[in-house]
């Protein structure tokens, strides 16, 4: 056994526990499970079920150096593989084909593992719960495992089928597959139980269609690990471009990321992966994040992602600023005239009356109305005895002739 394999047992342990043991954790809120997709041990999300903490974790038992970047530029030079797993359902940009394909080629036998992000392991954690669930608690997973999905395929809505960057084209499948079993070209499965696997597949890399052309370098595919004919792991090349490197495509996280590394046939196949990239490299963890589905740039030097315009860029924008301000003080003026009492307070009123329909002014001290008020009242109650004891000890404390009277203090002697 490789140095340093048994620091990864506690934590898988740690992991199964979660999966299979404890139920009273299904009426935890989402908020209690961290799920930030992408990040490693450095970062926010290191403990998080979507995370790539594991996966680095068995690259240090292994002998190699972690590290990671959110910046795809001059932190990345260093590395010898770049393993990027970004929180985004687009293939990468032109701007980021380059920059990888320039990092191939500044130095020789590099490494570079493209994730898919058509995966959340939210799903797999609660189907996991539920089976030691109890009749009660799994209703309640019911409802919890729409709301995984459901929000999951939000997301999804912003893939678009046949994007291509060259290296690969996405197939924006919407079928949900369980794999359990895989076939290969080479020793993927070598050591693997038969049947063991247990990825998810829905969309899915297949053969760039601008790699194939003349223009693009020709680049050559070479599909490793497959299902059903649909690439799982494809390792592409490029002789002229890559400096006798290498890009390794995976469709998705089902067998990488945190959970899905509790189970022992996917840290077999995790470390084929491992044996590609050769041995004591320094290892670059290339972090992207998602927000309000925006991407944020890991281009050093990229210009950030476009924000909604503020109330300080509308004021200041014709004729929007001198429509909104003039829109701002008539609202002012309207609540002022509204709201606020001003000047003396009304001492008449006016009641409209239903039987002649007119008007009659009445004062606003007028007790009859305080009496008729509380009357109603008493009457909406439909407590007839307590109205009776209200209005007997009305009278009792109306008829007393004796009043309080104040007692005057004596002055002291001068």
């Amino acid at each position: 056994m490789p140095k340093g394999r048994y620091s990864l047992i506690p934590f898988l342990c740690w992991t199964s526990l979660v999966l299979l043991g404890a139920t009273a954790s299904t009426l935890a809120q989402e908020d209690d499970l961290d799920a930030t997709y992408g990040q490693g041990n450095q970062s926010e999300g290191r403990y998080s079920i979507n995370g790539t903490g594991v996966l680095a974790q068995m690259f240090e038992d292994r002998g190699h150096s972690v590290f990671y970047s959110r910046v795809l530029g001059r932190p990345t030079r260093k590395a010898d593989v770049i393993i990027w797993a970004p929180d985004n359902f687009h293939v990468p940009t032109d701007a980021e084909v380059a920059a990888i394909e320039q990092w191939l080629q500044e130095r020789s036998g590099r490494t570079f593992i493209f994730i898919g992000r058509d995966y959340d392991a939210t799903m797999d954690y609660w189907i996991e719960v539920a089976k030691d669930a109890t009749q009660e608690e799994q209703a309640m997973l019911i409802l919890k495992l729409a709301d995984v999905w459901g929000a999951h395929q939000v997301k999804r809505m912003a893939i678009i089928d046949d994007e291509d960057c060259g290296w690969f084209k996405l197939n924006a499948d919407n079928t949900v597959r369980t794999i359990r079993s895989a076939r290969s070209t080479s020793d993927w499965l070598d050591g693997i139980s038969p049947g063991g696997l247990k990825m998810r597949l829905q969309s899915y890399f297949v053969e760039s269609d601008k790699g194939r052309s003349s223009s693009y370098g020709r680049y050559e595919f070479d599909t490793q690990l497959f299902y059903q004919n649909i690439p799982l792991i494809t390792r592409v090349q490029n002789r002229s471009k890559f400096n006798r490197g290498q890009i390794y495509v995976i469709a998705n996280g089902s067998f990488l990321l945190n959970v899905p590394l509790v189970h022992r046939e996917h840290r077999k196949l995790a470390s084929k992966l491992i044996d590609r990239v050769g041995r004591e490299k320094t290892i670059c963890f290339l972090e992207s994040e998602f927000d309000d589905w925006e991407d944020v740039p890991v281009l050093e030097n990229a210009p950030s992602a476009a924000k909604p315009p503020s109330i300080v860029t509308i004021l200041q924008t014709w004729p929007f600023g001198i429509i909104l301000i003039h829109i701002i003080i008539i609202g002012i003026v309207y609540c002022f005239y509204r709201y606020p009492i001003f000047g003396r307070p009304k001492t008449k009123f006016e009641v409209a009356s239903v039987i002649d329909d007119s008007n009659e002014q009445q004062s606003v001290s007028n007790f009859g109305r305080h009496i008729r008020a509380l009357g109603d009242l008493l009457r909406r109650g439909g407590n007839t005895t307590f109205a009776q004891h209200c209005l007997q000890m009305y009278r009792e404390r109306s008829s007393e002739q004796t009043t309080y009277q104040p007692q005057k203090r004596k002055k002291k002697p001068t």
